[in-house]
């Protein structure tokens, strides 16, 4: 009955206490998975969800949640990964994702104001042996050297004001949609395109969640 009501929760976006009764009540649902949480049963599963390491190629982007209103406030409310953009308060993803859709890294929150660039050392920094695609938010010499160093051929276009760009496999990079296609999936869930949540730990709960369920779809999980 719990799982039905986070699955509930996840695909309608509403509030806790807006759970229809058949659930149960609301805050005793709540409470089961912030516990859940807290244990680090879904770090836990996130982990598992990690399995496009040693692929050929993977992709990298960001995208941005809206940040609704009840997000707000909360204890440690200044350390949350919430920040202002031209579209007011966002919180971004970050994610790293194969040719297949599955996850090549860990989930990375930024407040909706920090540059791709700026989390690109964070996201990319288990990376090893492969093709990293990504669009020109990318385009650093520092990150390109930091892949380098760990095996890894960058496949990022410069921007249009580089006078010397650095060539790059224009091929793969008509494959970048593979990451955008990962976004365009777990965003079919409101819970996830539009942030509900006070703490970055609850957040990342319904996006664990949504990234299982679209691997699920998929056959992407990897055996026990």
């Amino acid at each position: 009955m719990h799982l039905n009501a986070l699955w509930y929760v996840l695909r309608n976006g509403i509030a806790w206490r807006a759970l229809p009764r058949e659930f149960g009540r609301w805050s005793t649902v709540f409470q089961f998975f912030n516990r859940l949480s807290l244990a680090g049963f879904f770090d836990w599963l996130h982990s598992r969800l990690v399995c496009g390491q040693g692929a050929e190629a993977v992709f990298f982007d960001s995208t941005h949640c809206k940040v609704h209103q009840h997000a707000h406030g909360g204890k440690h409310s200044k350390m949350r990964a919430v920040g202002s953009s031209r579209g007011g308060l966002n919180t971004k993803l970050h994610m790293v994702a194969d040719a297949a859709g599955r996850l090549a890294a860990p989930v990375i929150l930024t407040a909706g104001n920090i540059s791709d660039h700026t989390a690109a050392p964070d996201l990319t920094g288990s990376l090893r042996n492969t093709a990293a695609v990504a669009d020109k938010g990318y385009d650093s010499k520092a990150l390109r050297h930091r892949l380098r160093t760990r095996g890894c051929e960058p496949c990022i276009p410069a921007r249009s004001n580089i006078k010397w760009p650095e060539p790059y496999d224009e091929a793969l990079y008509r494959s970048r949609h593979c990451i955008e296609n990962v976004f365009q999936r777990i965003k079919v869930f409101r819970r996830v395109a539009t942030r509900y949540d006070k703490t970055d730990r609850m957040f990342l709960l319904f996006v664990t969640v949504a990234l299982s369920a679209v691997y699920e779809k998929n056959s992407l999980w990897t055996p026990m």
